[in-house]
């Protein structure tokens, strides 16, 4: 009996579930693949390097986007200083932002925001192991926040304040509305102990600020010095450094992999919970949990960004976790917007360049990207019978002349079935709707979804695909296939 079945595709990564109770749209293995909130496996866009390397030595130790120009911080050659730099207007050459050799030798993290009671007020704050820094937008004035006490690795705004996290476990906040100001004795500067080793902070939802400890996550909450209250929410987890993101609520990285705070209906609590546990044995098993180098979002795509030590990363939105591979080494990574309010993803590496993430990119700088993805295997509900599979019909989506191949397998990788042989798609997809799709970014005459047929030859109970493809294609998404197929007889013991 000749049947069909269409499986739609999602979900991402599961590296926790049975094989064989793995839903057939999931992955077993996904490398250059993300997980688009519209479902599907979308290959990765690439990134675009930005100007020459950055003058110095050593990784980059910051990156950010303010005044829609780019941002590095590199430490100086034979110096134990560091200097902020800013790419010129015409992309070709890094310029001296203040003085050089004004920052400290250390990892700095940014903040921007208006403190001032004043429109003019806008500004750019950074801290890197030294003393804090501010940045005016309105007349790029650099100043060294010199009266606030050195050593912070981390920064935020909150309730009109700069605050500044210390490693050893020390929350200090300026005087509201002036982050000049760090004298408690004539303004409201607070100074804050956490009682643990601070590793982050993170505003919140409702007007917290979250402070992410080695083993635990403490919550502040009040508008000024008169009603701070910290308040433990998470007393047995902690967050690893650089790890903290807001998403609609804070993400970060705790010991058993990605995790998360959320508001509960009670005003003011939250609750952990861990949206990467299909993925928990990735951190708890194989060490990424300390191996975590940088972290940013993409507002645009619901994205947390995770990258590690050794080139590799985690793509997490709704629909999904999927693992990257860059070949070069992310060091430090932000998320900024331009004025137009267009986002934009920086990334700063241990060679000292900077990239662009995403923005129409098809390469990684030039190399091909190189995707993988396994899908899980499908027994069609039936897993005690044997199907002789004959064809499948690919969705596929895509803008270029994408090639893919894609290899079955049968019987969840068994030697008792014959091994099928890989094939390749070519396909053209691109069209668009009429009034609807925008001019340049549509072809004429082809259709908006390939259905690309693809000849299978085999007999199993269960059956997979393995995907494959390189090069600088603007990227291709797979949306599900529709299977073809007879029953066989019932398998016999």
């Amino acid at each position: 009996m000749s049947k069909s079945a269409y499986i739609r595709l999602g979900g991402g990564i599961d590296l926790v579930t049975p094989p064989e109770q793995l839903p057939p749209g999931a992955a077993i293995y996904a490398v250059n693949y993300e997980c688009p909130v519209t479902g599907g496996y979308r290959r990765i866009d690439g990134y675009t390097q930005l100007g020459p390397s950055v003058p110095g030595e050593g990784p980059l130790l910051g990156v950010v986007t303010f005044n829609d120009r780019e941002l590095a911080v590199r430490k100086d050659v034979g110096a134990e200083t560091a200097t902020l730099y800013r790419l010129n207007a015409a992309g070709d050459t890094w310029e001296v932002v203040g003085t050089a050799g004004a920052l400290h030798n250390g990892r700095h993290e940014f903040v921007e925001g208006n403190v001032y009671a004043t429109e003019g007020g806008r500004a750019l704050y950074g801290v890197g192991g030294g003393k804090p820094f501010e940045l005016k937008a309105s007349d790029d004035t650099f100043t060294e926040l010199a009266d606030a006490m050195a050593g912070a690795k981390y920064i935020a705004l909150h309730a009109n304040a700069l605050a500044l996290g210390y490693s050893p476990g020390s929350l200090q906040l300026s005087t509201i509305g002036d982050p000049a100001n760090w004298d408690a004795a004539t303004g409201s500067a607070t100074e804050i102990g956490t009682g643990q080793t601070l590793t982050g902070i993170l505003p919140g939802t409702g007007g917290v600020l979250h402070i992410m400890c080695r083993d635990s996550i403490k919550t502040l909450y009040g508008t000024s010095s008169a009603d701070w209250q910290l308040k433990t929410t998470v007393p047995n987890s902690g967050a690893r450094p650089y790890s903290a993101q807001s998403l609609m609520q804070p993400y970060f990285i705790a010991e058993r992999g990605i995790a998360s705070l959320q508001a509960t209906q009670q005003y003011g609590d939250f609750r952990p919970m861990q949206p990467g546990a299909k993925v928990e044995p990735l951190f708890s098993e194989q060490g990424y949990a300390t191996r975590v180098v940088a972290t940013a979002i993409s507002k645009k795509k619901a994205q947390y960004r995770i990258w590690f030590d050794d080139g590799t990363g985690v793509y997490m939105s709704p629909a999904g976790i999927t693992t990257v591979r860059f070949p070069d080494q992310v060091a430090v990574a932000h998320t900024g917007e331009l004025s137009n309010g267009e986002e934009q993803l920086l990334i700063g590496d241990d060679a000292g360049f900077v990239y662009r993430l995403g923005n129409g990119a098809t390469s990684f700088s030039g190399a091909d990207i190189e995707a993988f993805l396994t899908l899980a295997y499908s027994d069609l509900d039936a897993p005690n019978v044997r199907k002789r599979f004959r064809r499948v019909f690919w969705d596929l989506r895509s803008g270029t002349n994408a090639n893919v191949s894609i290899k079955p397998d049968l019987d969840y990788g068994g030697t008792e079935s014959a091994s099928a042989r890989r094939e390749f798609l070519e396909f053209l997809v691109g069209g668009g709707l009429w009034d609807v799709a925008q001019w340049g970014e549509f072809s004429w005459s082809v259709p908006s979804l390939g259905q690309e047929p693809m000849d299978v030859t085999g007999t199993g109970v269960s059956i997979n695909f393995a995907i494959y493809s390189v090069g600088s294609d603007p990227s291709h998404e797979l949306l599900g296939y529709d299977l073809h197929f007879d029953v066989r007889r019932r398998r016999r013991g």
